[in-house]
């Protein structure tokens, strides 16, 4: 398929209307997953037919870089089989943020998550990985997992990655947080359920339901210091958010307002980097091969922990609860996070 067919207008395949339509409904919570890589809308329009070119325009903005995957195969884990009675093999991206304030500076991963999809593409599971989970990074010994960014950019984040849970990443995407907000004012705010009280640069977070613009839904990720579980609460309030955001972006009022979808479609795609193999085809049939039916069929948690340490040199780290983080590695490996999640999501 190629982009050209892929993006026609509505008005050039009348007898085909009804069916898009249907299909948009059926995988609109695909833009959960998309979504989170730049791309939520993208995929939404071509089903839909609307804003096509704006669509596509987008997913061309998205910088495609080819060192954020490792060069080298050796060491690598297997590739995971297709599962008996499906199609496809599972699906693993690393998503990444930065915080580097200096674009000269290349920092630390300050959002690291692993985004899982099965082989039925019937759900979709978002992982957030401690930034200071205390892990083996290949060649270097133990540290937090956030000094891999630090020490070898995207690549060795993703053998570490792949390491720690015995998976191969297919794809990866850095994730420029600020611009990332920014849509939310484009779409002219979100609102989360915020679970805890805080405070932070003028800026309070009162229990409950919670309006957010880009700025102040910045401020309400960076959050940590005055979370009662600091880097835990700010990864399920980065998710929380996430999530507020692709709700938004599917939502019949701004899908049928062509102002604020082409808005919030061209400030999506410049703020993403992805692997080069992530291209707009890929992108493309891994939407018309999604089966997500409801918002259900998104689900978030955090990769299993065991308290805290502190390492010889007294930095205090995040411990892996080594039992459990085997059994998510067991049920991504053998296709069976259905399960795993039921257990202990």
């Amino acid at each position: 398929m190629t982009d050209d067919t892929f993006f026609r207008g509505e008005d050039e395949q009348p007898a085909k209307g009804k069916r898009r339509k249907k299909r948009l409904r059926e995988r609109w919570l695909l833009l959960s997953i998309v979504g989170v890589l730049g791309v939520a809308l993208l995929v939404a329009a071509a089903f839909a037919g609307y804003y096509g070119k704006a669509a596509k325009d987008a997913l061309d903005s998205i910088d495609r870089e080819p060192t954020l995957m490792p060069t080298s195969t050796e060491n690598r884990p297997q590739p995971v089989p297709t599962k008996e009675g499906e199609s496809n093999p599972p699906l693993n991206f690393v998503l990444m943020g930065t915080d580097a304030r200096n674009p000269d500076e290349r920092g630390r991963s300050d959002v690291l998550m692993v985004m899982h999809i099965p082989g039925d593409r019937k759900q979709a599971y978002l992982i957030s990985l401690p930034r200071d989970y205390w892990v083996d990074i290949p060649g270097r010994g133990n540290a937090k997992i956030n000094a891999a960014y630090s020490w070898g950019g995207p690549a060795l984040t993703v053998e570490t990655v792949e390491q720690l849970l015995d998976i191969p990443i297919d794809h990866t995407a850095i994730i420029n947080f600020e611009g990332f907000m920014s849509v939310i004012d484009a779409l002219g705010g979100v609102t989360v359920v915020n679970r805890h009280v805080s405070s932070s640069d003028g800026f309070d977070f009162p229990k409950g339901p919670v309006e957010l613009t880009g700025e102040s839904a910045l401020r309400f990720v960076r959050e940590r210091k005055n979370l009662p579980n600091g880097d835990f609460d700010r990864a399920e309030r980065q998710r929380d958010v996430l999530k507020a955001i692709v709700s938004k972006l599917t939502s019949r009022g701004v899908l049928t307002n062509p102002g604020m979808f082409r808005d919030a479609v061209t400030t999506l795609g410049p703020n993403f980097t992805v692997d080069t193999g992530l291209d707009n085809n890929t992108i493309i049939n891994l939407g018309l091969g999604m089966r997500i039916n409801g918002g259900d069929d998104i689900k978030s948690l955090m990769a299993p922990t065991a308290g805290f340490g502190t390492s010889a040199d007294k930095q205090s780290y995040v411990k892996v609860d080594g039992k459990k983080l085997d059994e998510l590695a067991t049920a991504l490996r053998t296709d069976t996070m259905a399960e795993y999640y039921a257990a202990n999501g």
